[in-house]
């Protein structure tokens, strides 16, 4: 339609369960080599999103890492966790602020 913004795709965080812009969340996704961390979201597979925030990634963890399980459809129960673990160090080592925007380009 004339005259209307295209929007930014929204998806919802498996730990907080808000929905919040795409960029602003990291994809966690499931690809043939197994579970993998993916923070430019351009990995191929299906993906589950979480807030850059260690509450979020706690808040997956306390529910028994089902959450991610469901999104990924089928994942051991270990997967997901060792998942979250590394989603909790990419989030610590790369100090990605709660609130900030990723850029794509970055």
């Amino acid at each position: 339609m004339p005259g209307t913004a295209p929007r930014a795709p929204v998806r919802t965080c498996i730990g907080c369960r808000r929905a919040r812009e795409k960029r602003a969340l990291l994809r966690v996704a499931l690809t043939p080599d197994g579970v993998r961390v993916d923070p430019e979201a351009r990995l191929p597979g299906r993906g589950a999103y979480l807030c850059p925030d260690p509450d979020c990634i706690a808040a997956a963890r306390r529910r028994g890492a089902s959450p991610l399980r469901r999104a990924l459809r089928g994942i051991t129960e270990a997967d997901a966790f060792a998942a979250l673990d590394q989603l909790e160090n990419h989030v610590v080592y790369h100090q990605v602020p709660v609130g900030t925007v990723r850029s794509e380009n970055a």
